[in-house]
């Protein structure tokens, strides 16, 4: 969790220079595809289209810590920095994806920043395209089925996933096969609002017409959401079907749903619901956590993910000719 937020943190503050085509000395990568690099860091800090908003950060660590790494799947959304960290990925292996290098070991450097991927912590890489990734979860979730092997897939969206036919069309496949399937549906809501209360209704409510098992939880509770994920992955394993997580958290960024900026005493009122800082006073509160300890583990982060950000600068970027290898197949010619 202190990882994921180091990183966020240290993008926020990244010094990264701005990319103009035409420009003497530019430090394009040879293949000049994709975002700029400034554009790439602000987006995985949370400025951009794809960012993993600060929040989810102990529900999907509480998901990791239900699960198998390197033996079930996951199938994330660009949200899910702190679970791919818990499940196996290194803060390098963000940055090197970040500044698209060729050593990225999720797409060598093709793909802009949220789309983890690993083989060897089996997180795949997604579809851009919004709720698609969970028609493909659920694909290989029948695949394991049909193998008869006990692994279990996670797919995770946000409330924006959901709007997609493919999200429907995912789930609806998971519940009529009884596939080994978990949706983590992510929301972000406001301190004074009630989930339930939304115009479009529950949604574990539509999920349970699908056929899956689905349950509405406080996404800042480690306890509650590590107990639902095994829960779900228990169901999973024992052959007795898909289930939905509808985890909320409070929404911590500093712009309102209109778009308005929050003012300085409404952030710091928010701080307090920060699911990373209650779960820190808990700790404390209990005697499992010292205070000394705590503010070692966060320089400890942070100075690891400044020594994965030079690392990533010194990498070298990809070669040209090698664009294509991997995304296009040429037919062998014959003699």
């Amino acid at each position: 969790m202190l990882l994921a937020r180091a990183i966020e943190r240290r993008l926020w503050v990244e010094d990264l220079p701005p990319r103009r085509a035409g420009r003497p000395g530019e430090d394009f990568p040879p293949h000049r595809v994709g975002r700029s690099r400034d554009v790439r860091a602000a987006s995985l800090a949370g400025v951009g289209r794809y960012a993993p908003a600060p929040g989810f950060e102990v529900v999907q660590v509480a998901a990791a810590a239900a699960l198998r790494p390197g033996q079930d799947w996951i199938v994330p959304c660009d949200k899910d920095l702190a679970l791919c960290l818990a499940i196996g990925m290194s803060p390098l292996d963000v940055m090197l994806a970040l500044f698209a290098r060729a050593a990225d070991p999720a797409s060598a450097g093709r793909q802009a920043p949220g789309a983890f991927g690993s083989r060897h912590a089996r997180i795949v890489m997604t579809s851009a395209a919004a709720g698609r990734h969970v028609v493909q979860a659920a694909g290989i979730a029948y695949a394991s089925k049909v193998s008869g092997s006990d692994e279990v897939t996670l797919a995770c969206t946000d409330m924006g996933g959901t709007a997609a036919g493919d999200w429907h069309e995912g789930i609806n496949f998971a519940g009529a096969h009884s596939l080994p399937f978990i949706c983590l549906l992510e929301d972000k809501a406001e301190a004074t609002s009630r989930v339930a209360q939304r115009a479009e209704g529950s949604p574990a409510a539509r999920a349970e017409a699908y056929g899956l098992a689905a349950e509405t939880i406080d996404g800042g509770d480690f306890t509650v959401a590590v107990a639902a994920f095994k829960r779900a992955v228990d169901r999973a394993r024992s052959k007795r079907g898909a289930s939905l997580i509808h985890a909320t958290v409070v929404d911590l960024t500093a712009k309102t749903p209109t778009g308005a900026r929050r003012p300085p005493e409404e952030l710091e009122a928010l701080a307090a619901h920060d699911p990373i800082d209650r779960m820190r006073r808990h700790l404390l509160g209990q005697g499992i956590l010292e205070e000394a300890t705590d503010d070692d583990l966060q320089r400890e982060c942070a100075r690891v993910v400044a020594a994965a950000v030079e690392e990533a600068r010194a990498a070298p970027s990809p070669n040209g000719p090698q664009a294509l290898d991997n995304v296009f197949s040429r037919a062998q010619e014959s003699g």
